[in-house]
């Protein structure tokens, strides 16, 4: 195990290396924390067409339904948190009961995320719903 001392040393600038400015610092590690372009650090909040909730698939309804017993607004993390322990109508899991493997945030980025904020289709019958809005 290193001591501080050492780690110190190894964040250090190698000699004639110029530092990265902390907003480098910041610009560089938010790109880590992304999928598809969007920063998981924004928040959600509730779309325009939220009332339409029962159109869409079960995992965007339990999604929208952990921001709404939010309060109206998350970010990715508190949503995530909330999954591990909900229950009943907001349970992290199929309709048979059976959790889903992935966290809610990773199925929204990954599958979900540009029709839930209504830049693509839900099918030709439903069209474009923007259910949640997520902000950066």
């Amino acid at each position: 195990m290193k001591d501080n001392n050492e780690v110190k040393a190894n964040t250090k600038s190698a000699k004639g290396t110029a530092q990265l400015s902390e907003d480098r610092v910041n610009e560089l590690l938010a790109k880590i924390n992304t999928k598809g372009g969007y920063s998981r650090t924004g928040k959600w909040s509730l779309g325009a067409d939220v009332d339409k909730l029962n159109l869409v698939t079960r995992q965007v309804q339990l999604y929208a339904g952990i921001i709404i017993r939010l309060g109206g607004n998350a970010t990715p993390n508190q949503i995530d948190e909330f999954s591990i322990t909900s229950d009943g109508a907001l349970k992290w899991a199929y309709a048979n009961g059976t959790a889903y493997e992935q966290t809610p945030s990773k199925i929204m980025f990954g599958t979900y995320m540009a029709k839930a904020i209504g830049q693509e289709e839900w099918s030709k019958r439903i069209g474009k719903l923007e259910i949640i809005r997520y902000t950066p």
